[in-house]
Order: structure tokens, then sequence, then C-alpha cells
């Protein structure tokens, strides 16, 4: 799967089986200093990963990566 990383808008690094308001994780935004760096971190674990281990919806991919632990990364609009 192809997702175009330079669509992210910000990415969510936290507790997996979780609500996603914030308090079981922290989001980071186009522009701010951790950004980037989790865009990596979440480019990396999506190579590791093989069609159908992770969640994919209109508007975010979602990889866990063990301990109830994951990386998910948000778009403004519905393409990848």
């Amino acid at each position: 799967m192809e997702i175009d990383l330079s669509k992210v808008t910000k990415v969510y690094m936290g507790k997996d089986a979780h609500c996603r308001c914030g308090c079981g994780g922290e989001y980071v935004y186009r522009g701010q200093p951790k950004f980037e760096k989790r865009l990596a971190r979440f480019a990396k674990k999506l190579s590791n990963y093989t069609p159908g281990e992770f969640d994919v919806e209109s508007n975010y991919v979602n990889v866990s990566y063990g301990n109830n632990r994951a990386l998910t990364v948000y778009f403004d609009n519905r393409t990848m």
C-alpha cells in the first residue's frame, strides 16, 4: 500500500485500544518540532507490516506495535 506522507496533517502516538481525545497519547501537527520524527517512525513501522495488518480508514492509518501502543497518521482530505 502506498501512502502519500506529504498529505499527513497530524500524528498520534500513544495507547492503541483507547479513546483518541489525547489523554492516552500525544498529537503532533505538521510544523511542530516532533512531527517529522514521528512521521519517519510511522513510515518505518509501516514498512515492516504486510497488507491487512494495519487499520486504514478514509482519513487515517493506524499501526499497532505492541503493549497497547500505536502510531496513527491523519489526513485532511480523503485521499491518501
